[in-house]
């Protein structure tokens, strides 16, 4: 008896925050995480890229220099590269 009303008490939760999250939606409020754009890029990478396009660096040295995580390095990468 108590998983049913544990399934129901979950039901409205989940039905509130969708509600909430459409209100704020509608008010022109921006929902989920930013956009990294080539302006957030920080300098440490910028300084270290041309090595990697002249393939002195790999990816991992990149991350390991810059103090990254290698999928950081891929997403800055990428926003360059576009």
């Amino acid at each position: 008896m108590s998983g049913v009303f544990a399934e129901l008490e979950l039901r409205i939760i989940r039905e509130r925050v969708r509600s909430g999250m459409a209100n704020a939606k509608a008010k022109g409020a921006k929902i989920g995480r930013p956009q990294a754009t080539a302006d957030d890029i920080p300098a440490v990478f910028l300084r270290h890229y041309p090595a990697y396009k002249k393939k002195q660096l790999n990816v991992s040295e990149l991350a390991r220099v810059c103090d990254l995580s290698r999928t950081t390095v891929y997403k800055y990468i990428d926003l360059l590269e576009e």
